[in-house]
C-alpha cells in the first residue's frame, strides 16, 4: 500500500523570474559588501592609531591627555529584548545597565554605560581622571579602577563590519539559494545571520583597539562567542531545511 503524497519532496517557491531577480540580489549584496569594506578603511586606520597611543601610555604614562572631573550623577536601568525562533516561540531577556554621568573641568557633562564593578567604585561626587585621545574621552579613572571606552572610530568600525556581514549574507543568499517563502522567514534568517557576527565583530574591534587579553579572560570570551555563534548557526541552518 502506498499513501498519497508519501515521500514527495516539496520544493521551496523560488523568486519569480529567477534568471534576473537573483542577479539583482547578488548585485545588491556585492555593492553593500564593497561599500562597507571601503568605508571601514578609515576607521581601521584610526583605531590602530588609538591602539598605538594606548600601548604607549601603558609603557610610559603621558601618551594620552588627562584632565580632572567628577561623578555628578549615576543610575541603573533595564532593557528588555524579545526573540522569536522558527517555531514561533518567544524568549524575553532583561538586561541591567549601569550608567554614570561625569562633569569635566569646563563644565561639560557626559553619560556612559559602565561595568557593574566600576559603577560600585564611582559614587556621586567621586573625583575622576578623564583620559583623552584627540579631545575625546576614552577612559575614566577612579581610585582602584578604570573604565575604557571605544573611540568613535572604533564604534564606526563596528557598524561598517556589521554592514559588510549583511552584504555578504545578501550576496550568498542570491548565489546559493534565492527562494522566497515570506517576510517572516526573511526577517528570521536576517536576524540569525546578523546574530552570528555580533560577538566576533565586538571582539575583533576590541582587539584592534586594546590588544587581546591572554589567560582565562580570553578563554571565557572565546567560549561565549562560540556558544552564541553556535546558537545563531543552528537557527539559521534549521530555517534552511526543505519543507
Amino acid at each position: 500500500m502506498r499513501f498519497r503524497g508519501f515521500g514527495r519532496v516539496r520544493r521551496r517557491p523560488v523568486l519569480p523570474g529567477t534568471s534576473w531577480r537573483r542577479w539583482v540580489v547578488v548585485a545588491v549584496g556585492l555593492g553593500v559588501l564593497v561599500a562597507a569594506l571601503v568605508g571601514a578603511v578609515g576607521p581601521v586606520r584610526q583605531t590602530v592609531e588609538f591602539r598605538g597611543a594606548i600601548d604607549c601610555d601603558r609603557e610610559s604614562a603621558g601618551c594620552l591627555d588627562s584632565e580632572p572631573g567628577s561623578v555628578v550623577d549615576r543610575r541603573t536601568y533595564t532593557t528588555t529584548s524579545t526573540t522569536t525562533d522558527a517555531n514561533g516561540s518567544t524568549n524575553t531577556t532583561t538586561t541591567t545597565h549601569y550608567e554614570i554621568t561625569w562633569q569635566a573641568a569646563d563644565g561639560a557633562r557626559q553619560s556612559r554605560d559602565v561595568s557593574s564593578s566600576f559603577y560600585a567604585k564611582a559614587p556621586e561626587g567621586e573625583p575622576v581622571t578623564l583620559r583623552l585621545w584627540e579631545a575625546e574621552v576614552v577612559g575614566v579613572e577612579v581610585m582602584g579602577g578604570v573604565q575604557w571606552f571605544l573611540p568613535e572610530s572604533g564604534t564606526a568600525l563596528r557598524y561598517w563590519l556589521y554592514l559588510a556581514h549583511l552584504g555578504l549574507g545578501i550576496l550568498l543568499w542570491g548565489l546559493l539559494f534565492g527562494w522566497w517563502d515570506g517576510l517572516f522567514m526573511l526577517g528570521f534568517r536576517a536576524f540569525a545571520w546578523m546574530f552570528l557576527c555580533f560577538l566576533p565583530v565586538g571582539m575583533l574591534t576590541d582587539a584592534l583597539a586594546y590588544g587581546l587579553d591572554g589567560g582565562i579572560g580570553l578563554v571565557v570570551q572565546l567560549g561565549f562567542a562560540a556558544f552564541f555563534v553556535g546558537i545563531a548557526g543552528f537557527m539559521l541552518v534549521g530555517s534552511l531545511d526543505r519543507w
